[in-house]
């Protein structure tokens, strides 16, 4: 039997950058995927993802996050290997914390036993549709590791 996955993108699409998450869902959406595979544009309800995580084995959330690093880096982030030392609300951009959001499922039992953030540093984060190009051209970069992570051949891409 396979792992139920949850491949959960975040973010405002209003907001350039900051809709990285659902850009890649769009993305996403293209390919046929199996069925043990549930791809969600979560927008920017980060609560809600809650309601989602029922009987899933490994959660895989796309989003912006804001480290500071240069426009265009990408993050790869196990839920269990995050420490105090990182900012928790510099991580995501939205006014709920999405980490606030994974802490509150682990209290009441509803964190999946694998949680991965795959994040990219925004480069611009103001009124607009359109990604940067520097985010923009790290879309192939972040849907094969997702991918990787669903243990899915990369030639399912093209």
């Amino acid at each position: 039997m396979h792992k139920k996955i949850l491949i959960l993108g975040i973010g405002n699409i209003l907001y350039r950058d900051e809709g990285i998450g659902s850009h890649i869902i769009k993305e996403l959406k293209k390919i046929t995927l199996p069925s043990n595979i549930e791809v969600v544009d979560g927008g920017v309800a980060s609560l809600d993802i809650l309601l989602s995580l029922e009987k899933i084995d490994k959660l895989i959330i796309i989003d912006a996050i804001k480290l500071g690093k240069t426009p265009g880096t990408i993050y790869k982030l196990k839920y269990k290997d995050l420490t105090p030392e990182i900012e928790l609300k510099n991580l995501s951009l939205h006014q709920l914390n999405l980490l606030d959001a994974l802490s509150l499922a682990k209290n009441i039992g509803m964190l999946p036993p694998e949680v991965l953030i795959l994040g990219v540093e925004p480069q611009k984060v103001r009124m607009g549709l359109n990604l940067s190009p520097k985010v923009k051209e790290k879309i192939p970069h972040l849907i094969e590791e997702i991918l990787k992570e669903c243990s899915l051949p990369i030639e399912l891409n093209t």
